[in-house]
């Protein structure tokens, strides 16, 4: 029986907030399943805490 082997087929990796590929070498952040690339990584974590965002003198009363 001979063996076949095929290269790999490379899977992209694919920035959740703007949908460009992640390169080799290239940094990311990986959180609550989603990955983000450097360059949209502000408006990532602005729209994860923005159930924590608070307006100065409309802080909510407990």
């Amino acid at each position: 029986m001979e063996i076949i082997r095929r290269p790999r087929r490379r899977c992209a990796l694919l920035c959740t907030v703007c949908g460009r590929e992640i390169t080799k070498g290239q940094e990311y952040w990986a959180c609550n399943g989603s990955r983000v690339c450097a360059g949209c990584l502000a408006e990532f974590a602005r729209l994860e805490l923005a159930p924590c965002r608070e307006i100065r003198g409309e802080e909510n009363r407990i």
